[in-house]
């Protein structure tokens, strides 16, 4: 009998308003016609400046799920992205795989809006932004990044295309524009491409 594959999704800034629930319920819907477990890990980004609370508790979801023996993935859309860039790094030994959706890995040069701007509300976000592309990206193994997927829309008026790829990772670019849609519809409409590259990491 095979391992359940569970995902934890982690959203991004704004990720406790009530408006967001509509698209979150969406995406477990799909997530889970495909065969997924789907958890949402909820990050209150405008509360606490520091990332490693946050990150301490998506790690500590990631070891309760591994102990139950079910494979574990990481889905991080927006501000969610470094957060599951950075679990993933703490966690490479056990996570499976990991997808960035429309998600900020790198300050950026001369891209707007500028990281500070993008962040000006949740420091913890800058934080986690910084922590991933000054110390755990470039220790991360060629083969490690082949377990990491990243997807932005053709335009983004929220995260400079810059700031999405991971070197040496499948970097993908969906045929739809702007932050919020292009997330919608990755994350639902489009889902079975990194579903499908999160089934084929469970037998590598």
């Amino acid at each position: 009998m095979s391992k359940e594959h569970h995902i934890i999704y982690i959203p991004g800034l704004r990720d406790t308003n009530p408006l967001n629930r509509p698209f979150y319920v969406l995406a477990e819907k799909a997530w889970r016609k495909q065969g997924f477990y789907p958890h949402i890990f909820y990050p209150h980004w405008e509360e606490g400046r520091h990332i490693q609370p946050k990150l301490k508790a998506i790690t500590d979801l990631i070891d309760e799920l591994a102990e139950q023996q079910h494979t574990v993935s990481l889905v991080g859309q927006s501000a969610g992205g470094s957060a599951a860039l950075n679990a993933f790094f703490e966690r490479r030994n056990t996570v499976c795989g990991v997808v960035n959706v429309t998600g900020r890995l790198k300050s950026g040069v001369n891209v707007r809006p500028s990281l500070d701007h993008a962040a000006k509300n949740s420091p913890a976000f800058k934080e986690s932004v910084l922590l991933f592309e000054q110390e755990n990206e470039p220790r991360l193994t060629s083969e490690e990044r082949k377990r990491v997927m990243t997807i932005r829309p053709i335009l983004d008026e929220v995260v400079p295309a810059p700031t999405v790829p991971v070197e040496g990772a499948i970097n993908l670019v969906a045929p739809i524009m702007e932050h919020s849609l292009g997330g919608g519809f990755i994350s639902i409409l489009w889902s079975k491409n990194f579903l499908s590259f999160l089934r084929e990491l469970e037998t590598t």
